[in-house]
């Protein structure tokens, strides 16, 4: 059946919010008051942010399908790329099991390569799907759950300040020069600061220092007791901190909450907190064996997808890299595209990197593996050496791995906080 996919006519956004309230029943309300509600907010969206753009699948005139493509900046080993993101990704119930995920999908990947994109992202429903489309893994999540008077404390509270709406640039410029310096880190557009200070339970507290915002954190509250109103966690949304100086203070706020707070869950791509608090056990009081106490559950979540790899290695740091020339012929699989390898050349010599297609021959070294492991791989969330234990990376001699970990030396795990 031909399907057509384009960008969503503003009286079609009524239907494709239905199709959204059916596909995710747990994060909506089947209210008439409710569904009005959410139409004028994906209207206004398309109106007015011209990041962020609704598409969707026809089949015979009819919408069967739809999703949300995001225009993002995005931090890649200290160079700002173009980066593409999807989400609310949905299919009409009528309609599962036709394909329509995987052409609104393969649209996605069409749509940001004609622009000359090179990577694209996403958060999976289901990993193990989006998977087999070719994305990989990103950093995983860490959720901790902290006593407050865990966390440092120190002598005053100098510097700590509410946030109104009337510090967005402040906020945007502390979050975009974070972002700047941290590899895989998106930068902070007007909408998302709208978002921010549009929510009325976000509160937010900030660290300033010489009339600079250093840090700042966003909070809720959520009861933890329903018939014991006293008795809440503080749930973080957002933390960033540019300095030592910055982390301390806030962490000082966070201590100074024991008496009104049980818990304070944390959402982290830092694995070492553990280092930052005095009790770092989350109380579930579970024990893995022999004796390790519990300090944080984690979970796979922002996937990644190179695109157009011969632009995307271009990206990568050679400042690390010796002197010696080298090649590598790189054979990557994308099943989801074509049945035949995509074959390069990679050259470094002189200090740069250099990627041509790769016509096979008597090549020094040769490396071969799934296009989801490389982006995984060449976005850092992995090393080289872990993919070949695994058998995931394959090279005609094990020696040769030493140069490929130089190629891709797993320098800096990517983090991501924003949410799409």
């Amino acid at each position: 059946m031909e399907s057509n996919i384009r960008r969503l006519e503003k009286e079609e956004i009524s239907s494709f919010a239905e199709i959204v309230v059916n596909a995710y029943p747990g994060t909506s309300r089947n209210t008439a008051e409710f569904k009005q509600k959410y139409i004028d907010s994906l209207v206004s969206i398309q109106e007015k942010v011209d990041t962020v753009n609704f598409y969707g699948l026809f089949r015979n005139g009819k919408l069967t399908g739809g999703m949300r493509i995001h225009h993002f900046t995005m931090n890649v080993y200290g160079k700002l790329v173009e980066a593409g993101g999807v989400g609310l990704v949905a299919v009409d119930l009528l309609h599962k099991k036709e394909k329509v995920a995987k052409e609104l999908i393969d649209y996605f990947i069409s749509y940001f390569k004609e622009k000359g994109t090179s990577i694209v992202m996403l958060y999976p429903f289901r990993p193990d799907f989006y998977k087999k489309m070719g994305f990989g893994y990103g950093t995983k999540m860490n959720q901790y759950q902290i006593e407050p008077a865990s966390f440092p404390k120190e002598v005053t509270k100098e510097g700590l300040m509410y946030l109104e709406s009337s510090y967005k640039e402040l906020i945007e410029s502390c979050a975009n020069r974070y972002a700047r310096s941290t590899h895989g880190m998106i930068l902070k557009t007007d909408h998302d600061l709208e978002i921010l200070f549009k929510n009325p339970d976000h509160k937010l507290v900030g660290f300033m220092e010489n009339g600079e915002l250093k840090g700042y954190l966003v909070f809720t509250f959520k009861s933890v007791n329903n018939e014991n109103f006293l008795v809440n966690n503080l749930i973080i949304k957002e933390f960033i901190y540019e300095t030592p100086k910055a982390l301390t203070q806030i962490s000082h706020f966070l201590n100074t909450q024991a008496d009104q707070v049980n818990r304070i869950i944390l959402n982290t791509q830092d694995d070492d907190i553990e280092f930052l608090i005095s009790e770092s056990r989350n109380g579930s009081n579970h024990l893995i064996p022999s004796v390790y106490h519990e300090t944080k559950t984690s979970g796979i979540g922002l996937m990644y997808k190179i695109i157009d790899v011969p632009k995307f290695l271009l990206h990568l740091p050679t400042d690390h890299l010796s002197n010696q020339a080298c090649q590598v012929g790189v054979m990557i699989k994308d099943s989801f595209h074509s049945d035949e390898p995509q074959k390069w050349l990679l050259s470094y010599g002189n200090g740069k990197f250099a990627v041509d297609e790769y016509v096979l021959k008597s090549t020094d070294i040769e490396v071969e593996l799934d296009i989801s492991d490389f982006s995984s791989l060449a976005m850092g969330a992995i090393s080289a050496d872990k993919l070949y234990q695994y058998g995931r990376l394959k090279i005609k001699k094990s020696e040769d791995m030493a140069v490929i970990k130089q190629l891709f030396p797993h320098l800096q795990k990517p983090i991501c906080m924003t949410a799409f």
